[in-house]
């Protein structure tokens, strides 16, 4: 009896079995079906090996015992084939199956026990010459008969479903599956090969290393589990309609980066160790220098954090990692409650919003996330997906306000504002939009698309013939620290034939500045092309004097909110008046926005003023009105 095959996949399987139970899992379908999958693989290596030795040995025992294991092997082979159909399909007819393909599983479920019954039914005989041995009769038919749909069933499932499944998973079940089927085949035509139950074992191999390896889940770095599978385990939980509770512990820097970077490694080397007494959540490693926290059960996730906190404090005493404490504080972001989200990827980009960087002011170390704050991230997204698409459909508009030379008496220039037109031709004004492309970074596209617009605006119409001698253009912090912007708005300036000197920057101080050096260096070498530099909404921020310092601008432009408090406030007019007399001291010229009484004009004449804009002369208008307004309130002169 030649059972060395059957023998190799019965180690192969323990040894799966082993490492599998080893290792921590996440407890998802496809892991519960697949332990279901291996251990029936063992039962069905045991029962071939088995049927094999009541065959060889059926004159020593009754032909009832001899039929009855030969049927309990067969029964275990469609077993193995329709576990490995449901191992499939495990994650989306658990999960994200609606209510009829609910339905649909359970009638599969009784066509596999009518499978059983019909097979334990149906007549078997067997066959053994003392070379050779098998079974054969209607139950072996029937075997095979639905063997063969399930496998059809897999392969079916791997295709018609592959935008659900991995395709790590779709590969590797395919090539199992032709595994079986080739050696049912040999096995067929060779029955002295006795490989059907050990190609099993191997396609069990197969899966294994592809896709259950336990061990491919944790990170090497701390032992948690790692950043891979965090969305695979959420979308988990969420499909299954689990209620749970997040915390992300991550850490806010105030030291330099090279001491960050160290620090940052002792300590997520000395938390990875203190997590690993939590038993009541499973812990991520998000590679990224924090840790996420689940709670199936949302009661013990302050209890957790209390002990985290406690253990946070009772090393602070530790000299060798008190300086990391020190340097990088835990800041904890809580969400007690999953439901807020409507699903895994709104969860981690919600978290993704409340990781602090060295940059954070964070007057507290925690935040509490709730369903408000989930409504105003969607209604950012919302606000962000409407940009994309404004920029997608040519919906970007870009309106001119005129700005007024008191010494000539004329209009000279004018900033260019950008405005967003809705399907239904409703108007979106740039207060409502562009801080947060700010943050999200898409102020770059949305920039690029309006400085096309306005030099394309430039070129066709010649502005400078009608007297403007500047247009204005908003330039986003992050745009001018760019080391590529110079280059490509250069090309922009060369492709539409404008002259530099038409154009002058307006830079508003902000927070959000990361290389000074690189805007620095990007000012110098526009303004080496002619290209002028002004300092918007003076007094609106905090450090606008350091900006008039260090960077190379010409003019201020006084913030609406000034100029309004410079006719109700003595403490106002003191700081305009003061403003205004060093900047022209230092050859910087002022321009007074948001005038629109003629006697705050005339007000901001004695001042000493050199420009005006407001809606005393214009509102913001659309290319063709600004050129008429221009040609009519200029060419009079």
């Amino acid at each position: 009896m030649n059972i060395y095959t059957q023998v190799c996949g019965l180690v192969i399987i323990g040894l799966l079995l082993y490492f599998y139970k080893k290792q921590p899992t996440m407890g998802l379908s496809s892991e519960h079906h697949f332990i279901t999958t291996l251990y029936l693989i063992f039962g069905c290596v045991l029962l071939d090996i088995a049927s094999c030795y009541f065959i060889v040995n059926s004159t020593r025992y009754s032909r009832l015992i001899v039929i009855g294991v030969a049927k309990l092997y067969l029964l275990s082979l469609q077993a193995v084939a329709f576990s490995t159909l449901k191992y499939t399909v495990s994650d989306i007819v658990n999960t994200k199956g609606s209510r009829h393909e609910k339905a649909l599983d359970r009638i599969i479920n009784g066509f596999f026990v009518g499978g059983l019954l019909v097979t334990a039914y149906l007549p078997l005989d067997y066959y053994y010459d003392g070379a050779a041995l098998y079974s054969y009769g209607n139950a072996a038919i029937a075997t095979y008969f639905f063997t063969i749909v399930y496998i059809l069933g897999v392969v079916v499932s791997a295709v018609v479903l592959r935008a659900h499944i991995k395709k790590r998973k779709i590969n590797a079940l395919l090539v199992w599956m032709t595994i079986w089927c080739i050696t049912a085949v040999i096995q067929y035509i060779r029955p002295k090969l006795l490989i059907v139950s050990f190609a099993a074992c191997i396609g069990a191999l197969i899966m294994f290393f592809e896709m259950e390896n336990p061990q491919g889940a944790i990170s090497r770095r701390t032992g948690h589990f790692s950043s891979a599978v965090i969305r695979d385990y959420l979308d988990f939980l969420y499909q299954n309609r689990e209620s749970f509770s997040v915390m992300m512990i991550s850490f806010k820097t105030t030291g330099d980066v090279a001491t960050e970077n160290k620090m940052l490694r002792k300590t997520i080397e000395m938390l990875s160790e203190f997590l690993f007494n939590i038993d009541t959540a499973k812990v991520f490693d998000t590679a990224e220098g924090y840790f996420l926290l689940v709670f199936e059960n949302t009661d013990f996730m302050e209890s957790t954090k209390f002990k985290i906190a406690t253990y946070f404090q009772s090393v602070e005493d530790n000299p060798d990692i008190a300086d990391a404490i020190t340097l990088l504080n835990p800041y904890y972001t809580i969400v007690p409650n999953s439901r807020i989200a409507e699903d895994a990827d709104e969860l981690m980009m919600l978290l993704s919003n409340y990781i602090p960087s060295n940059r954070d002011v964070l007057t507290k170390n925690e935040v509490v996330v709730t369903a408000d704050t989930m409504l105003e991230m969607r209604m950012r997204k919302q606000i962000e997906k409407m940009v994309v698409e404004a920029m997608e459909d040519d919906r970007i508009e870009v309106y001119f306000q005129p700005i007024y030379n008191i010494s000539t008496g004329t209009f000279t220039g004018a900033e260019a504002l950008v405005r967003i037109r809705l399907l239904d031709g409703t108007i979106v004004f740039p207060n409502d939009f562009i801080p947060i492309v700010e943050e999200t970074g898409r102020i770059i596209p949305l920039s690029d698309s309006i400085y096309k617009k306005v030099l394309s605006f430039i070129k066709s119409y010649r502005v400078e013939k009608l007297g403007i001698e500047k247009i204005e253009l908003n330039l986003s912090v992050k745009q001018g620290e760019s080391p590529v912007f110079v280059n490509r708005f250069l090309e922009l300036l060369e492709k539409n034939a404008v002259t530099p000197s038409l154009l002058n920057f307006e830079i508003t101080e902000t927070s959000s500045l990361q290389s000074k050096e690189n805007l620095l260096v990007n000012m110098e070498k526009l303004r080496a092309h002619g290209i002028s530099f002004s300092l918007d909404d003076f007094g609106a921020g905090s450090s606008n004097l350091n900006y008039m310092i260090d960077m190379p601008i010409e003019i201020v432009k006084l913030d609406k909110y000034l100029t309004e408090e410079y006719f109700n406030n003595p403490k106002a007019q003191a700081i305009v008046k003061t403003v205004v007399e060093m900047a022209h001291s230092m050859e910087i010229r002022i321009i007074a926005e948001g005038i629109e009484r003629q006697e705050q004009l005339d007000a901001m004449k004695e001042l000493g003023v050199d420009y005006i804009q407001g809606f005393l002369f214009s509102h913001p208008l659309p290319e063709h009105e600004f050129l008429k307004f221009i040609q009519k309130a200029n060419l009079k002169i």
